[in-house]
């Protein structure tokens, strides 16, 4: 017995090391102290936009603060007669992983995000890539003054999916990817029901991407609604309008869609989903019909090839024949004149004209 419970016992100690090698290795993952944030200083400014950028980004930062004015009158279109925002710190790094680091004090940021916007707190942070990715600095600096914009108009009440969805109007954000999403949520039904996305946006990446998407396309769609259902009554933002100056004014935001839209947000919602139904629902007739017609036309050009070095061999036959029948004529002999030639003294005139006289 003690023999065996030795063995047992020098069985476990390299366990007992290892265990102890691997807590002592997480310890010091646990110490050691976060990334420094990058050295921000000021590099451009313009009306109420000052960038503090990292260094080497001070080009870009005067591209951004050159055209941020411009980008926030555009915004205010949408909110006529509303509080705008007053002075924005813009915060340039280099990489999306910095965001986190030159957020201010306990905010953070997403570990998907790209910028971020702090409405209350006057200040925005716009990353140049992500990884190897160039990423399109203007674009997200439009997304984000779009939400201070909305923020400083309609103040702290405005849910996630109307801030998310607003931010996306004005800054032209297109990708491929979004609508495969969005193609992929009215195929399969994963639409996220409007209660959970109006509580709160989930944490993690892929269903925020999900919420993000339809949150684009759902406050697209009411921008671009106009005050009745009919699909003609478009194009006019008016309603959309009148709907977040009704939240500004204190309503409800079931309260301000009655108002602008004349039906509460749920049977617009609806509508939306409705209507995204519509939209993707041709869309596999369509690429089928696409693909058939690629498939028609690479079959018509492999043809037309196909039928032109046809030609081409059958002129070379051609060619080839008539060459071989011209070597094969023989030519008749030569026979001479018998006798005299009764030719020779015209011929002789012609040389010597002086035979005539």
């Amino acid at each position: 017995m003690s023999g065996s419970t030795k063995a047992g016992s020098r069985s476990r100690r390299p366990l007992l090391a290892l265990s102890a090698l691997l807590a002592l290795l997480a310890l010091l993952l646990a110490a050691r102290p976060a990334a420094a944030a990058p050295a921000l200083s000021p590099a451009a400014r313009a009306g109420r936009i000052t960038v503090y950028a990292a260094p080497g980004l001070e080009g870009t930062a005067r591209q951004l603060a050159d055209t941020a004015e411009a980008a926030l009158a555009r915004i205010a279109g949408d909110l006529p007669g509303l509080p705008a925002p007053g002075a924005i710190e813009v915060r340039l790094v280099d990489d999306a992983s910095q965001l986190a680091a030159v957020a201010p004090a306990d905010r953070g940021a997403p570990p998907w995000a790209v910028g971020v916007a702090y409405p209350e707190l006057g200040v925005v942070s716009v990353a140049v890539r992500r990884g190897p990715n160039l990423l399109d600095a203007a674009a997200t600096l439009r997304h984000e003054l779009a939400h201070m914009a909305l923020g400083a108009a309609l103040g702290p009440r405005v849910p996630r999916w109307l801030h998310e969805g607003f931010a996306y109007q004005h800054s032209a954000e297109w990708s491929w990817e979004r609508m495969e999403t969005l193609a992929g949520m009215s195929w399969f039904g994963g639409v996220i029901p409007f209660a959970e996305l109006d509580r709160s946006f989930p944490g993690e990446e892929l269903p925020a991407h999900r919420a993000y998407v339809e949150s684009y396309d759902f406050v697209g769609y009411l921008s671009r609604r106009g005050r009745y259902e009919d699909r003609d009554d478009d194009g006019d933002r008016w309603p959309f309008r009148r709907f977040l100056a009704a939240i500004a004014a204190g309503g409800t935001i079931d309260s301000a869609a009655r108002q602008a839209f004349g039906r509460p947000i749920g049977e617009l919602f609806d509508e939306w989903r409705s209507d995204l139904g519509r939209r993707y629902l041709l869309m596999p007739v369509g690429l089928f019909g696409l693909t058939l017609w690629i498939i028609v036309a690479m079959l018509l050009v492999l043809a037309w090839r196909k039928r032109r070095k046809q030609n081409r061999s059958r002129l070379a036959r051609w060619d080839e024949e008539e060459k071989a029948r011209a070597e094969a004529v023989i030519a008749p002999p030569y026979v001479a004149w018998p006798g005299t030639d009764p030719f020779a003294e015209v011929e002789d005139e012609r040389r010597n004209p002086e035979l005539l006289n």
